[in-house]
């Protein structure tokens, strides 16, 4: 644990947060009580001020750059990226760029977008990247930066596995140019539905995807398994990995659930707050994500995470 301690007061001092020794006592009590850092200190104006001096791109890349010392250490062999984003609920009135509007359902006014990648890895993910984003935001351009990243670490990625969210033309295009394999979930549109009721029997076939990006039209070329009663169920991706066997393709997906898995055992030590400050939100969300990160490299075969934490605020 006391490695583990020092772990946290490392990111903080790479974040230029003064005071690591205390800030990281709050930060770590913050998470296992789920709780306002405002609800166990006075500190709480200090510390969102050292925060506020940055800026959102240097966290991401300072999350990053502390993970990725640590991931080059195991010498993972073939390993899949998992990307997805989670939410985060605000109540308040106020309106920026990082906040998207929603329904106002339960008092829920807007919510802030973090998109997240993992190494999926036997069975752990090793979140390496997290970004808070935009309205309007481009996903293709998160995607080819974690593409980059991925290189970075020389890590053999055999697949990256996205969800539905992701099934775009400019995302395709953009994992094509980074040379990466992918497995997206796409949309069961109307002309899917139409080419799986034509058929009787799981088929793969070409399919163009037409985009417009800066005002210039695209045509994104990808292959389209149509997957006919595999599991009760019939699946639709759009790839660019060949398997002999379609049926292959859901087993491959379903391992993405993972990640679904790890952002409820992440909730478990998120700190609340209501800044409407983009970089505060981001800091308090890759808190809770590095606690993440350092129980799966470390403890989770020993304890569950939320008893990790615990042990780590009580030492």
């Amino acid at each position: 644990m006391k490695k583990h301690r020092i772990e946290f007061k490392n990111f903080l001092k790479k974040l230029s947060v003064s005071n690591e020794e205390e800030y990281a006592k709050l930060l770590v009590e913050a998470s296992s009580r789920n709780t306002y850092i405002e609800t166990i200190s006075n500190k709480a104006d200090s510390l969102h001020y050292h925060i506020a001096k940055g800026y959102v791109e240097y966290s991401n890349e300072e999350f990053y750059n502390l993970v990725e010392k640590k991931i080059k250490k195991l010498h993972l062999g073939a390993v899949d990226i998992i990307a997805d984003i989670t939410s985060e609920n605000f109540y308040g009135k106020s309106t920026g760029l990082y906040l998207h509007n929603w329904t106002g359902e339960d008092g829920v006014q807007a919510k802030y977008h973090f998109l997240v990648a993992g190494i999926l890895f036997r069975n752990k993910i090793l979140p390496f990247y997290a970004a808070i984003l935009p309205i309007g935001s481009f996903k293709s351009k998160y995607l080819g930066k974690i593409c980059d990243l991925c290189h970075a670490m020389k890590l053999k990625v055999k697949l990256m596995k996205l969800d539905r969210g992701f099934y775009a033309g400019e995302v395709i295009d953009e994992l094509e140019l980074k040379g990466m394999n992918y497995l997206i979930f796409a949309k069961k549109s109307s002309l899917f539905r139409c080419m799986l009721e034509g058929t009787d029997k799981s088929v793969i076939v070409k399919h163009e995807i037409k985009y417009k990006k800066d005002k210039t039209s695209h045509k994104a070329e990808t292959d389209i398994a149509l997957l006919k009663n595999v599991d009760g169920y019939d699946w639709v991706f759009a790839t660019n990995l060949f398997l002999r066997d379609a049926r292959k393709y859901v087993g491959l997906y379903r391992k993405r659930w993972n990640i679904e898995t790890m952002f409820r055992v992440h909730d478990e030590a998120r700190i609340k707050s209501k800044s409407v400050n983009p970089l505060i939100r981001l800091f308090y969300f890759m808190i809770s994500m590095l606690l993440l990160f350092m129980w799966n490299l470390h403890s989770k075969k020993e304890c569950p995470f939320k008893r990790f934490v615990i042990n780590l605020e009580q030492m």
